[in-house]
Order: C-alpha cells, then sequence, then structure tokens
C-alpha cells in the first residue's frame, strides 16, 4: 500500500490526487511503524522493553494538533511537566486520545470533550471525557466495535491498565494509565 500510494503520487497530475496519496503513504508507513512495536512488544517483557525504548518528548505539539483537527469541540489540558517519556508510551497516549476524540465523533455528535494528560513520576494519566451527544449518531458511521479492544492490549502490553465507561449524567469517558 505504502509503495503503490508513492507511485500514484509520482504518476498523479492532481494537486488533490497528489496530496492524498502523500496521505494514504504517511498513514500507511505509520501503521507499519506500529506493527513493529507491536510485534516486538509480543517477543519482549514490557519491563524489558521500557528500558530499552527511545526516549524522547512526549508529542505535546501533536496532540494539541490531533484535539484541534478532531472535528470534535475538545480542549487539551496539561498537568504535571511532561518531561521526557519513551517513544512508545508517547504514541499509545497519542492513540488513547485519537480513538477517544473518534469515539466522541461517531457515537456522540456534538458532544463537547475534554482531553487531560497527567505526567506525573510514574507515569501518563490520559482521559478523554465528553458529555451527551448533541445529536443522533449516525449508524454507517459506527464501526467494528475492536476499537477500544485494540486499544486495551496496546496499553497493557505497555504494563498500563485503560477503563472506560459512561458518565454520571451521560456522556463517556476513556482513561489509561501508561508508565513512564
Amino acid at each position: 500500500m505504502v509503495l503503490q500510494a508513492g507511485a500514484l503520487r509520482v504518476s498523479a497530475e492532481q494537486p488533490q490526487t497528489q496530496a492524498a496519496a502523500d496521505a494514504i503513504r504517511e498513514t500507511g508507513a505509520q501503521a507499519l511503524t506500529e506493527l513493529r512495536e507491536v510485534i516486538g512488544l509480543l517477543r519482549e517483557p514490557p519491563a524489558t522493553l521500557l528500558a530499552a525504548a527511545e526516549v524522547g518528548e512526549a508529542p505535546p505539539g501533536r496532540l494539541s494538533a490531533l484535539v484541534t483537527e478532531s472535528g470534535v469541540r475538545a480542549v487539551l489540558v496539561e498537568d504535571g511537566d511532561p518531561g521526557r517519556v519513551p517513544a512508545v508510551v508517547g504514541r499509545a497516549a497519542y492513540r488513547v486520545v485519537q480513538e477517544g476524540l473518534t469515539n466522541v465523533r461517531k457515537h456522540a455528535p456534538g458532544a463537547a470533550a475534554t482531553v487531560t494528560l497527567g505526567y506525573g513520576p510514574d507515569g501518563v494519566r490520559v482521559s478523554v471525557r465528553n458529555g451527551p451527544a448533541a445529536s443522533t449518531p449516525d449508524p454507517a458511521l459506527v464501526g467494528s466495535g475492536t476499537g477500544l479492544l485494540g486499544l486495551r492490549e496496546r496499553v497493557e502490553l505497555l504494563g498500563g491498565s485503560l477503563d472506560s465507561g459512561p458518565c454520571d449524567g451521560g456522556g463517556f469517558l476513556l482513561e489509561a494509565r501508561l508508565p513512564a
């Protein structure tokens, strides 16, 4: 897919087609990177993987862009010092936010959401909380129902935990705790 998107980018004449091909290629390349990480997680105990993981800045700029461009009325609240966290943990936090906002858009259209990242010495706490839907969800947008299951597996492979469920007064909370 990545190679075919690259070939389309080179051969396409319209800028819109070139931009779409670039987006497909970038998404495919990111998926391959994440697949390699998951395979690595399956081969190594979580403690070994985290000890050896590349350390990099937590991606607050990327998270800010994700929240802003999500199509959801959402605010990002960060608490604590992001400092340096393993890159694999930063990517997992990003995926939690991405899945949470996707679910708000699909299942609670028009709802406002708050994305919170709490950085502490022991790890990162990520939550996406939304209020009740402002309109009825479009049945065509409802997915396979495996997004949270896959996310839970990703988080648990890192030695973290994921909780989700309805909130009192309506809405939904997705919360992950990831080790630093």
